[in-house]
């Protein structure tokens, strides 16, 4: 049986925020878990999702590092990306928008706002 809910993909080296945006989002999407982003694109020849969810500062590869990759996958062209980070200045998100990212949340995240911005970001797509 194929499930109908959206599916949201978020990638980031810390366990306990995977551990949380899963918690917070398990009920209302599909949630898929990545704590190694050089793990996408091989993650995206197997699975679409309809929302990435990116930690902005991870070792190896950040999340502005990511989007070209995503973005490299015909359907991925538009696919909305909010991006999580504990950097959450004027610059990054500028950076961000620029980039091709929806939205952005400030980490330590609030769940409402969290669960809000991503329904919002798949309505607006």
């Amino acid at each position: 049986m194929s499930s109908t809910k959206p599916c949201v993909l978020a990638v980031d080296d810390a366990p306990d925020v995977l551990k949380s945006v899963f918690h917070e989002l398990h009920y209302l999407y599909t949630v898929f878990t990545l704590p190694k982003p050089e793990m996408l694109k091989s993650f995206l020849m197997k699975t679409t999702p309809d929302l990435f969810l990116l930690d902005y500062n991870m070792p190896v590869l950040s999340g502005f590092d990511l989007i070209p990759i995503i973005r490299s996958f015909e359907k991925h062209k538009n696919t909305p990306i909010v991006f999580l980070t504990s950097e959450g200045t004027i610059d990054n998100l500028s950076v961000a928008v620029a980039l091709g990212a929806s939205d952005f949340i400030v980490k330590p995240f609030d769940p409402n706002i969290l669960r809000e911005k991503i329904a919002k970001a798949l309505h607006d797509h």
